[in-house]
Protein backbone atom coordinates (compact mmCIF):
# COMPACT_ATOMS: atom_id res chain seq x y z
CA UNK A 1 0.00 0.00 0.00
CA UNK A 2 2.98 2.31 0.59
CA UNK A 3 3.57 2.61 -3.17
CA UNK A 4 -0.01 3.68 -3.87
CA UNK A 5 -1.93 6.93 -3.62
CA UNK A 6 -5.65 7.68 -3.78
CA UNK A 7 -7.41 10.05 -6.15
CA UNK A 8 -8.05 12.49 -3.33
CA UNK A 9 -4.29 12.98 -3.00
CA UNK A 10 -3.99 14.32 -6.54
CA UNK A 11 -7.47 15.43 -7.58
CA UNK A 12 -6.22 19.03 -7.63
CA UNK A 13 -4.64 18.09 -10.97
CA UNK A 14 -8.15 18.30 -12.48
CA UNK A 15 -7.92 22.08 -12.20
CA UNK A 16 -4.26 22.39 -13.22
CA UNK A 17 -3.67 23.62 -16.75
CA UNK A 18 -0.18 23.29 -18.28
CA UNK A 19 -1.13 25.66 -21.11
CA UNK A 20 -1.90 28.42 -18.62
CA UNK A 21 1.42 27.83 -16.84
CA UNK A 22 3.11 28.08 -20.25
CA UNK A 23 1.23 31.33 -20.86
CA UNK A 24 2.66 32.76 -17.66
CA UNK A 25 6.12 31.54 -18.67
CA UNK A 26 5.66 33.35 -21.98
CA UNK A 27 4.70 36.53 -20.10
CA UNK A 28 7.96 36.40 -18.14
CA UNK A 29 9.87 35.68 -21.35
CA UNK A 30 8.20 38.71 -22.96
CA UNK A 31 9.35 40.94 -20.13
CA UNK A 32 12.86 39.50 -20.37
CA UNK A 33 12.99 40.20 -24.11
CA UNK A 34 11.68 43.72 -23.53
CA UNK A 35 14.43 44.40 -21.01
CA UNK A 36 17.12 42.94 -23.27
CA UNK A 37 16.13 45.51 -25.89
CA UNK A 38 16.94 48.24 -23.39
CA UNK A 39 20.36 46.88 -22.49
CA UNK A 40 22.16 47.72 -25.75
CA UNK A 41 21.03 51.39 -25.92
CA UNK A 42 21.98 51.71 -22.26
CA UNK A 43 25.44 50.30 -23.00
CA UNK A 44 25.92 52.71 -25.90
CA UNK A 45 24.89 55.65 -23.71
CA UNK A 46 27.36 54.54 -21.03
CA UNK A 47 30.39 53.84 -23.27
CA UNK A 48 29.77 56.04 -26.30
CA UNK A 49 29.06 59.36 -24.62
CA UNK A 50 31.92 61.74 -23.82
CA UNK A 51 30.95 64.44 -21.40
CA UNK A 52 33.61 66.68 -19.89
CA UNK A 53 32.32 68.05 -16.62
CA UNK A 54 32.89 67.88 -12.91
CA UNK A 55 29.74 65.77 -12.74
CA UNK A 56 30.61 63.38 -15.57
CA UNK A 57 31.58 60.58 -13.19
CA UNK A 58 28.10 60.77 -11.66
CA UNK A 59 26.55 60.48 -15.14
CA UNK A 60 28.71 57.45 -16.01
CA UNK A 61 28.12 55.67 -12.70
CA UNK A 62 24.35 56.20 -12.88
CA UNK A 63 24.26 54.78 -16.42
CA UNK A 64 26.30 51.79 -15.31
CA UNK A 65 23.95 51.21 -12.36
CA UNK A 66 20.90 51.45 -14.64
CA UNK A 67 22.38 48.98 -17.15
CA UNK A 68 23.29 46.48 -14.43
CA UNK A 69 19.82 46.90 -12.95
CA UNK A 70 18.25 46.02 -16.29
CA UNK A 71 20.54 43.00 -16.59
CA UNK A 72 19.54 41.66 -13.18
CA UNK A 73 15.84 42.16 -13.79
CA UNK A 74 16.10 40.46 -17.20
CA UNK A 75 17.95 37.53 -15.65
CA UNK A 76 15.30 37.22 -12.97
CA UNK A 77 12.47 37.08 -15.49
CA UNK A 78 14.45 34.63 -17.63
CA UNK A 79 14.88 32.24 -14.70
CA UNK A 80 11.21 32.54 -13.82
CA UNK A 81 10.22 31.74 -17.40
CA UNK A 82 12.48 28.67 -17.48
CA UNK A 83 11.13 27.45 -14.12
CA UNK A 84 7.51 27.71 -15.22
CA UNK A 85 8.25 26.12 -18.59
CA UNK A 86 9.78 23.09 -16.87
CA UNK A 87 6.88 22.86 -14.41
CA UNK A 88 4.35 22.98 -17.25
CA UNK A 89 6.06 20.00 -18.92
CA UNK A 90 6.05 18.04 -15.65
CA UNK A 91 2.42 18.97 -15.06
CA UNK A 92 1.50 17.52 -18.45
CA UNK A 93 3.18 14.24 -17.47
CA UNK A 94 1.48 14.21 -14.06
CA UNK A 95 -1.94 14.79 -15.60
CA UNK A 96 -1.30 11.89 -17.99
CA UNK A 97 -0.63 9.56 -15.04
CA UNK A 98 -3.71 10.95 -13.31
CA UNK A 99 -5.87 10.27 -16.37
CA UNK A 100 -4.57 6.70 -16.52
CA UNK A 101 -5.40 6.25 -12.85
CA UNK A 102 -8.93 7.55 -13.34
CA UNK A 103 -9.39 5.16 -16.26
CA UNK A 104 -8.51 2.19 -14.05
CA UNK A 105 -10.65 3.61 -11.28
CA UNK A 106 -13.70 3.79 -13.57
CA UNK A 107 -13.21 0.16 -14.55
CA UNK A 108 -12.91 -0.76 -10.87
CA UNK A 109 -16.14 1.09 -10.10
CA UNK A 110 -17.97 -0.81 -12.84
CA UNK A 111 -16.64 -4.10 -11.49
CA UNK A 112 -17.69 -3.25 -7.94
CA UNK A 113 -21.16 -2.33 -9.18
CA UNK A 114 -21.72 -5.94 -10.23
CA UNK A 115 -21.59 -6.90 -6.55
CA UNK A 116 -23.50 -4.17 -4.78
CA UNK A 117 -24.90 -0.66 -4.81
CA UNK A 118 -23.78 2.04 -2.44
CA UNK A 119 -26.67 3.16 -0.26
CA UNK A 120 -25.22 5.11 2.65
CA UNK A 121 -23.96 8.66 2.24
CA UNK A 122 -20.43 7.57 3.20
CA UNK A 123 -20.45 4.80 0.62
CA UNK A 124 -21.70 7.08 -2.14
CA UNK A 125 -18.92 9.60 -1.53
CA UNK A 126 -16.09 7.07 -1.21
CA UNK A 127 -13.57 6.56 -4.01
CA UNK A 128 -13.77 3.20 -5.83
CA UNK A 129 -10.35 2.33 -4.40
CA UNK A 130 -11.67 2.90 -0.86
CA UNK A 131 -14.80 0.93 -1.64
CA UNK A 132 -12.79 -2.05 -2.81
CA UNK A 133 -10.44 -1.85 0.16
CA UNK A 134 -13.49 -2.08 2.40
CA UNK A 135 -15.20 -4.81 0.41
CA UNK A 136 -12.19 -7.13 0.49
CA UNK A 137 -11.68 -6.55 4.22
CA UNK A 138 -13.51 -8.40 6.98
CA UNK A 139 -15.19 -5.26 8.32
CA UNK A 140 -15.43 -1.72 7.11
CA UNK A 141 -17.22 1.58 7.07
CA UNK A 142 -19.15 1.06 3.84
CA UNK A 143 -21.94 -1.10 5.21
CA UNK A 144 -24.21 0.32 2.53
CA UNK A 145 -22.50 -1.99 0.09
CA UNK A 146 -23.65 -4.95 2.17
CA UNK A 147 -20.24 -6.53 1.71
CA UNK A 148 -20.79 -8.98 4.54
CA UNK A 149 -23.26 -10.92 2.45
CA UNK A 150 -21.61 -10.74 -0.98
CA UNK A 151 -19.10 -13.07 -2.56
CA UNK A 152 -16.29 -11.11 -4.18
CA UNK A 153 -13.88 -13.96 -4.80
CA UNK A 154 -14.71 -14.12 -8.51
CA UNK A 155 -13.71 -10.48 -9.04
CA UNK A 156 -10.91 -10.29 -6.48
CA UNK A 157 -7.93 -10.74 -8.81
CA UNK A 158 -9.17 -8.28 -11.43
CA UNK A 159 -10.31 -5.79 -8.80
CA UNK A 160 -6.94 -5.96 -7.05
CA UNK A 161 -5.17 -5.38 -10.36
CA UNK A 162 -7.32 -2.34 -11.19
CA UNK A 163 -6.98 -1.03 -7.64
CA UNK A 164 -3.19 -1.25 -7.74
CA UNK A 165 -3.00 0.15 -11.26
CA UNK A 166 -5.12 3.16 -10.28
CA UNK A 167 -3.17 3.71 -7.06
CA UNK A 168 0.16 3.33 -8.82
CA UNK A 169 -0.73 5.92 -11.44
CA UNK A 170 -2.03 8.30 -8.81
CA UNK A 171 1.26 7.83 -6.96
CA UNK A 172 3.26 8.58 -10.09
CA UNK A 173 1.18 11.70 -10.69
CA UNK A 174 1.74 12.86 -7.11
CA UNK A 175 5.49 12.24 -7.24
CA UNK A 176 6.05 13.93 -10.60
CA UNK A 177 4.06 17.04 -9.65
CA UNK A 178 5.50 17.35 -6.14
CA UNK A 179 9.11 17.10 -7.25
CA UNK A 180 8.61 19.52 -10.16
CA UNK A 181 6.78 21.99 -7.94
CA UNK A 182 9.59 21.97 -5.39
CA UNK A 183 12.18 22.70 -8.08
CA UNK A 184 9.98 25.38 -9.63
CA UNK A 185 9.31 27.18 -6.34
CA UNK A 186 13.03 27.16 -5.50
CA UNK A 187 13.90 28.61 -8.91
CA UNK A 188 11.19 31.27 -8.60
CA UNK A 189 12.57 32.33 -5.24
CA UNK A 190 16.03 32.66 -6.77
CA UNK A 191 14.55 34.70 -9.62
CA UNK A 192 12.72 36.94 -7.16
CA UNK A 193 15.94 37.65 -5.27
CA UNK A 194 17.44 39.05 -8.49
CA UNK A 195 14.75 41.72 -8.68
CA UNK A 196 15.35 45.05 -6.93
CA UNK A 197 13.00 46.35 -4.30
CA UNK A 198 11.80 49.81 -5.22
CA UNK A 199 10.62 52.06 -2.44
CA UNK A 200 9.21 55.56 -2.66
CA UNK A 201 9.84 58.14 -0.01
CA UNK A 202 6.81 58.48 2.17
CA UNK A 203 6.33 54.74 2.62
CA UNK A 204 3.66 54.25 -0.02
CA UNK A 205 0.29 53.22 1.34
CA UNK A 206 -1.42 55.87 -0.73
CA UNK A 207 1.12 58.55 0.20
CA UNK A 208 3.56 57.79 -2.61
CA UNK A 209 3.82 59.53 -5.95
CA UNK A 210 2.24 58.06 -9.09
CA UNK A 211 5.26 58.56 -11.36
CA UNK A 212 3.41 57.49 -14.48
CA UNK A 213 0.65 60.05 -13.97
CA UNK A 214 3.02 62.76 -12.78
CA UNK A 215 5.54 62.74 -15.63
CA UNK A 216 4.36 63.62 -19.12
CA UNK A 217 7.55 62.20 -20.68
CA UNK A 218 6.87 58.76 -19.19
CA UNK A 219 3.30 58.85 -20.46
CA UNK A 220 4.52 59.80 -23.93
CA UNK A 221 7.09 57.01 -23.97
CA UNK A 222 4.45 54.52 -22.83
CA UNK A 223 2.10 55.63 -25.62
CA UNK A 224 4.83 55.16 -28.22
CA UNK A 225 5.78 51.75 -26.82
CA UNK A 226 2.25 50.39 -27.23
CA UNK A 227 3.04 49.57 -30.86
CA UNK A 228 5.93 47.31 -29.81
CA UNK A 229 4.78 43.66 -29.89
CA UNK A 230 6.75 43.01 -26.69
CA UNK A 231 4.46 45.25 -24.65
CA UNK A 232 1.88 42.45 -24.50
CA UNK A 233 1.55 38.84 -25.51
CA UNK A 234 -0.29 38.20 -28.79
CA UNK A 235 -3.97 37.55 -28.26
CA UNK A 236 -4.10 38.97 -24.75
CA UNK A 237 -7.03 41.19 -23.89
CA UNK A 238 -6.95 44.53 -22.08
CA UNK A 239 -4.46 44.73 -19.24
CA UNK A 240 -6.00 44.46 -15.79
CA UNK A 241 -4.65 45.26 -12.35
CA UNK A 242 -3.35 42.29 -10.38
CA UNK A 243 -5.14 41.52 -7.13
CA UNK A 244 -4.28 39.12 -4.36
CA UNK A 245 -6.40 36.18 -3.22
CA UNK A 246 -9.76 37.02 -1.75
CA UNK A 247 -10.08 35.78 1.81
CA UNK A 248 -13.17 35.12 3.93
CA UNK A 249 -13.10 38.67 5.30
CA UNK A 250 -13.60 40.22 1.83
CA UNK A 251 -17.23 39.75 0.77
CA UNK A 252 -17.01 41.80 -2.45
CA UNK A 253 -13.95 40.92 -4.51
CA UNK A 254 -12.13 43.58 -6.60
CA UNK A 255 -13.28 41.79 -9.76
CA UNK A 256 -16.93 41.84 -8.68
CA UNK A 257 -16.64 45.51 -7.72
CA UNK A 258 -15.14 46.30 -11.14
CA UNK A 259 -17.95 44.50 -12.98
CA UNK A 260 -20.58 46.29 -10.92
CA UNK A 261 -19.05 49.63 -11.90
CA UNK A 262 -18.86 48.70 -15.59
CA UNK A 263 -22.47 47.54 -15.87
CA UNK A 264 -23.87 50.53 -13.96
CA UNK A 265 -23.90 52.73 -17.06
CA UNK A 266 -25.21 50.08 -19.46
CA UNK A 267 -28.85 49.77 -20.59
CA UNK A 268 -31.18 47.50 -18.68
CA UNK A 269 -30.93 43.90 -19.82
CA UNK A 270 -33.67 41.45 -20.71
CA UNK A 271 -33.95 38.28 -18.64
CA UNK A 272 -35.49 34.84 -19.04
CA UNK A 273 -35.95 34.03 -15.38
CA UNK A 274 -39.65 33.21 -15.68
CA UNK A 275 -40.12 32.42 -19.36
CA UNK A 276 -38.08 29.78 -21.26
CA UNK A 277 -36.85 30.85 -24.71
CA UNK A 278 -37.78 28.00 -27.02
CA UNK A 279 -37.76 29.48 -30.53
CA UNK A 280 -35.11 31.10 -32.71
CA UNK A 281 -37.16 34.27 -32.77
CA UNK A 282 -37.15 34.46 -28.97
CA UNK A 283 -33.39 33.86 -28.97
CA UNK A 284 -32.84 36.62 -31.52
CA UNK A 285 -35.00 39.06 -29.57
CA UNK A 286 -33.07 38.37 -26.37
CA UNK A 287 -29.69 38.86 -28.08
CA UNK A 288 -30.90 42.05 -29.77
CA UNK A 289 -32.23 43.50 -26.50
CA UNK A 290 -28.94 42.72 -24.75
CA UNK A 291 -26.50 43.50 -27.57
CA UNK A 292 -24.95 46.55 -25.87
CA UNK A 293 -24.27 44.54 -22.73
CA UNK A 294 -22.86 41.59 -24.70
CA UNK A 295 -20.69 43.92 -26.78
CA UNK A 296 -19.29 45.66 -23.69
CA UNK A 297 -18.64 42.30 -22.00
CA UNK A 298 -16.78 40.99 -25.04
CA UNK A 299 -14.64 44.13 -25.29
CA UNK A 300 -13.79 43.98 -21.60
CA UNK A 301 -12.65 40.37 -21.98
CA UNK A 302 -10.76 40.90 -25.25
CA UNK A 303 -13.01 38.53 -27.22
CA UNK A 304 -14.96 38.69 -30.50
CA UNK A 305 -18.48 39.85 -29.75
CA UNK A 306 -19.92 37.08 -31.95
CA UNK A 307 -18.28 34.47 -29.70
CA UNK A 308 -20.01 35.85 -26.62
CA UNK A 309 -23.29 36.31 -28.50
CA UNK A 310 -23.08 32.80 -29.98
CA UNK A 311 -22.55 31.15 -26.61
CA UNK A 312 -25.35 33.27 -25.17
CA UNK A 313 -27.63 32.02 -27.97
CA UNK A 314 -26.86 28.45 -26.93
CA UNK A 315 -27.31 28.97 -23.20
CA UNK A 316 -30.52 31.00 -23.13
CA UNK A 317 -32.42 28.36 -25.07
CA UNK A 318 -34.35 25.33 -23.86
CA UNK A 319 -37.16 24.66 -21.48
CA UNK A 320 -35.35 25.51 -18.25
CA UNK A 321 -35.81 29.14 -17.20
CA UNK A 322 -33.79 30.69 -14.41
CA UNK A 323 -36.44 29.77 -11.85
CA UNK A 324 -35.55 26.09 -12.21
CA UNK A 325 -31.90 26.87 -11.56
CA UNK A 326 -32.95 28.23 -8.18
CA UNK A 327 -35.03 25.10 -7.50
CA UNK A 328 -32.09 22.86 -8.43
CA UNK A 329 -29.72 24.84 -6.22
CA UNK A 330 -32.11 24.72 -3.26
CA UNK A 331 -32.61 20.96 -3.52
CA UNK A 332 -28.86 20.36 -3.76
CA UNK A 333 -28.33 22.57 -0.71
CA UNK A 334 -30.84 20.47 1.22
CA UNK A 335 -29.13 17.27 0.09
CA UNK A 336 -25.73 18.61 1.16
CA UNK A 337 -26.96 19.75 4.59
CA UNK A 338 -26.74 17.28 7.51
CA UNK A 339 -30.41 17.86 8.23
CA UNK A 340 -31.49 17.62 4.59
CA UNK A 341 -32.07 14.72 2.22
CA UNK A 342 -29.38 12.44 3.65
CA UNK A 343 -28.40 9.70 3.00
CA UNK A 344 -28.77 10.83 -0.64
CA UNK A 345 -25.83 13.04 -1.61
CA UNK A 346 -26.32 15.90 -4.12
CA UNK A 347 -24.40 13.94 -6.76
CA UNK A 348 -26.84 11.03 -6.49
CA UNK A 349 -30.08 12.96 -6.82
CA UNK A 350 -32.24 11.84 -9.75
CA UNK A 351 -32.44 13.41 -13.23
CA UNK A 352 -30.83 16.82 -13.72
CA UNK A 353 -30.95 17.48 -9.99
CA UNK A 354 -27.84 15.35 -9.50
CA UNK A 355 -24.57 17.24 -9.13
CA UNK A 356 -22.30 18.97 -6.65
CA UNK A 357 -23.65 22.06 -4.93
CA UNK A 358 -21.17 24.46 -6.50
CA UNK A 359 -21.68 22.93 -9.94
CA UNK A 360 -25.20 24.38 -10.08
CA UNK A 361 -25.54 26.75 -13.05
CA UNK A 362 -27.17 30.16 -12.76
CA UNK A 363 -28.06 33.06 -15.00
CA UNK A 364 -29.22 33.56 -18.59
CA UNK A 365 -25.79 32.49 -19.90
CA UNK A 366 -25.61 29.45 -17.66
CA UNK A 367 -22.41 29.31 -15.60
CA UNK A 368 -21.58 26.97 -12.76
CA UNK A 369 -21.29 28.76 -9.45
CA UNK A 370 -17.72 27.55 -8.91
CA UNK A 371 -16.64 28.87 -12.34
CA UNK A 372 -18.29 32.20 -11.62
CA UNK A 373 -16.44 32.33 -8.31
CA UNK A 374 -13.12 31.75 -10.08
CA UNK A 375 -13.75 34.56 -12.57
CA UNK A 376 -14.64 36.88 -9.70
CA UNK A 377 -11.42 36.07 -7.85
CA UNK A 378 -12.81 33.86 -5.09
CA UNK A 379 -11.51 30.46 -4.02
CA UNK A 380 -14.40 28.11 -4.89
CA UNK A 381 -13.26 25.55 -2.32
CA UNK A 382 -13.40 28.07 0.53
CA UNK A 383 -16.39 30.29 -0.20
CA UNK A 384 -18.18 31.71 2.81
CA UNK A 385 -21.97 31.60 2.77
CA UNK A 386 -22.02 35.36 2.15
CA UNK A 387 -19.58 35.12 -0.75
CA UNK A 388 -21.52 32.23 -2.29
CA UNK A 389 -24.71 34.31 -2.10
CA UNK A 390 -22.98 37.28 -3.76
CA UNK A 391 -21.65 35.09 -6.59
CA UNK A 392 -25.09 33.56 -7.12
CA UNK A 393 -26.72 37.00 -7.21
CA UNK A 394 -24.13 38.27 -9.69
CA UNK A 395 -24.72 35.30 -11.99
CA UNK A 396 -28.47 35.83 -11.89
CA UNK A 397 -28.19 39.51 -12.86
CA UNK A 398 -28.24 39.51 -16.70
CA UNK A 399 -25.68 42.32 -17.03
CA UNK A 400 -23.18 40.96 -14.53
CA UNK A 401 -23.81 37.47 -15.89
CA UNK A 402 -22.68 38.55 -19.37
CA UNK A 403 -19.41 39.97 -18.01
CA UNK A 404 -18.73 36.85 -15.94
CA UNK A 405 -19.50 34.58 -18.90
CA UNK A 406 -17.16 36.61 -21.12
CA UNK A 407 -14.50 36.44 -18.42
CA UNK A 408 -14.84 32.67 -18.27
CA UNK A 409 -14.59 32.42 -22.06
CA UNK A 410 -11.43 34.55 -21.94
CA UNK A 411 -10.05 32.23 -19.26
CA UNK A 412 -10.78 29.23 -21.49
CA UNK A 413 -9.04 30.93 -24.40
CA UNK A 414 -5.99 31.65 -22.25
CA UNK A 415 -5.84 28.03 -21.11
CA UNK A 416 -6.05 26.60 -24.62
CA UNK A 417 -3.80 26.60 -27.64
CA UNK A 418 -5.64 29.70 -28.85
CA UNK A 419 -4.15 32.08 -26.31
CA UNK A 420 -2.01 33.86 -28.92
CA UNK A 421 -4.85 34.53 -31.37
CA UNK A 422 -6.08 38.17 -31.32
CA UNK A 423 -9.83 38.70 -31.06
CA UNK A 424 -10.12 40.17 -34.54
CA UNK A 425 -8.35 37.18 -36.11
CA UNK A 426 -10.25 34.33 -34.54
CA UNK A 427 -11.73 31.93 -37.05
CA UNK A 428 -15.10 30.24 -36.84
CA UNK A 429 -13.38 26.92 -36.13
CA UNK A 430 -11.44 28.45 -33.24
CA UNK A 431 -14.57 29.98 -31.74
CA UNK A 432 -16.27 26.60 -32.12
CA UNK A 433 -13.49 25.00 -30.06
CA UNK A 434 -13.87 27.55 -27.28
CA UNK A 435 -17.64 26.98 -27.26
CA UNK A 436 -17.08 23.22 -26.96
CA UNK A 437 -14.62 23.79 -24.11
CA UNK A 438 -17.17 26.06 -22.43
CA UNK A 439 -19.67 23.23 -22.48
CA UNK A 440 -17.47 20.21 -21.86
CA UNK A 441 -14.57 21.49 -19.77
CA UNK A 442 -11.78 18.89 -19.76
CA UNK A 443 -14.06 16.57 -21.75
CA UNK A 444 -14.64 19.06 -24.56
CA UNK A 445 -13.57 16.57 -27.23
CA UNK A 446 -16.34 14.09 -26.33
CA UNK A 447 -19.50 13.87 -28.49
CA UNK A 448 -21.76 15.90 -26.19
CA UNK A 449 -19.49 18.95 -26.13
CA UNK A 450 -18.64 18.58 -29.81
CA UNK A 451 -22.36 18.62 -30.59
CA UNK A 452 -22.60 21.85 -28.60
CA UNK A 453 -19.83 23.28 -30.78
CA UNK A 454 -21.66 22.22 -33.93
CA UNK A 455 -24.86 23.92 -32.76
CA UNK A 456 -22.85 27.03 -31.90
CA UNK A 457 -21.63 27.22 -35.51
CA UNK A 458 -25.10 26.48 -36.85
CA UNK A 459 -26.60 29.42 -34.93
CA UNK A 460 -23.66 31.82 -35.29
CA UNK A 461 -25.06 33.69 -38.32
CA UNK A 462 -28.34 34.35 -36.52
CA UNK A 463 -26.49 35.53 -33.41
CA UNK A 464 -24.43 37.94 -35.55
CA UNK A 465 -27.58 39.32 -37.19
CA UNK A 466 -29.17 39.87 -33.79
CA UNK A 467 -26.12 41.87 -32.68
CA UNK A 468 -26.49 44.39 -35.53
Amino acid sequence: MSGLSHRKDVEFLEECNPALVERNAAEFKRLRDLLVQVEEPARRAETGTRWQSDGSHTYTSRLSEARQLVQHIAEGYDRAASALHAYAAALTTAKSHYANGKGSERKLASLIATKGTAITRTAQEAEPMRQWEDMRATTGFLDGLAELTMDVDDIRDEANRLHDDAGGNFRLAKTVEQEARGVCVHALKQAYELLPEFRLKGGGGGGGVDLYAAMADIRREAAEARTDPLTRLPGSGPKKDMTGPVGPDTPVSPQLRDIRMRVAGLPDAADNYWVPLVTDGMHADWISQNKEVLRAAAKNAGLPEELVAGVAWQEIGGYQPGLLDDVTGTIREQAAAPWGLSPVSPENLPWRLGGELDETSYGPIAIQLRRGAEVLGYDPANLTDHQRTLVEEALQDPKQNAFIAAGFLAQIKAESGLADVPADRMTEAQMREIAARYNGGPYWDLPKAQGYGDRFVGNLAQAKDAMR
